[in-house]
């Protein structure tokens, strides 16, 4: 391989990694919203919850789980491997999306009408059976 194809291995991969990144600081941010209002529930019960102690707590909990989880030995393997796959995919054009969700719409309308016109018959073919009782 020459040194430029090199090179490009290692941007793209560089790029990759970014993602991988961005990943683990949703999930750290994630958890951190999710610690402060379980942090703040459970709290209130005992007594006033302190918000900067709250936040404080629930912001070390987000950065340590998201620096546990980057530093997984199989986790980051797996999220490296995630985000590897999805720059490979061919994402459709913008046409493509058009003319698909065009077809799902028919599809959806004329799965519709279908339901309507039979529980439309269905419902006369029971009220004829039960008005006959």
């Amino acid at each position: 391989m020459s040194e430029e194809e090199e090179q490009y291995e290692e941007a793209k991969t560089l790029g990759l990694e970014r993602w991988v990144q961005f990943a683990f600081v949703g999930v750290a941010a994630l958890v951190f919203f999710i610690g402060d209002k379980l942090i703040n529930f459970v709290w209130s019960y005992f007594a006033e919850p302190d918000g900067t102690l709250v936040t404080g707590l629930a912001a070390i909990l987000g950065i340590l789980v998201g620096y546990l989880l980057y530093r997984h030995d199989r986790v980051k393997p797996y999220v490296d491997e995630v985000a590897g796959e999805l720059s490979k995919v061919t994402w459709p054009t913008r046409p493509e999306t058009w003319r698909n969700t065009i077809v799902v719409i028919v599809t959806s309308v004329i799965a519709a009408v279908f339901l309507g016109v039979f529980d439309a018959a269905w419902s006369a073919f029971t009220d004829l059976i039960y008005s006959t009782t």
